[in-house]
């Protein structure tokens, strides 16, 4: 099982991602959101392939039938990413640990 949590502070929601590897080969996502849009993703999305998590252009993750109205800055997508990269082993979990975080940062230059 791997969890990440996107915190959302543009909107000011926060979103906990769980991947946990199932025996069928495919991975479950749980999303708990105090976002009603992103609730609705993870009761959309609920699992993940292999593919899916590594082919982006063809993932079930960017299907705009899963994705609904979640808007295009939204983290929760890259966070079921990296939960499920994690809990696929090809993102070391000593390296997340170590790192903690990655984030976005806004720049007034330009």
């Amino acid at each position: 099982m791997a969890t990440v949590i996107s915190r959302m502070r543009t909107c000011g929601k926060t979103h906990r991602v769980t991947v946990t590897m199932n025996g069928e080969g495919n991975f479950d996502v749980v999303i708990e959101s105090d976002c009603p849009k992103v609730r609705l993703f993870g009761e959309n999305l609920r699992y993940v392939t292999f593919e899916d998590i590594t082919d982006f252009d063809k993932s079930r993750i960017n299907r705009r039938e899963i994705r609904g109205d979640l808007s295009p800055p939204c983290l929760s997508p890259i966070a079921v990413l990296d939960a499920a990269w994690v809990e696929a082993g090809l993102l070391s979990r000593s390296l997340v640990k170590r790192a903690k975080e990655n984030t976005v940062e806004f720049s007034e230059e330009g």
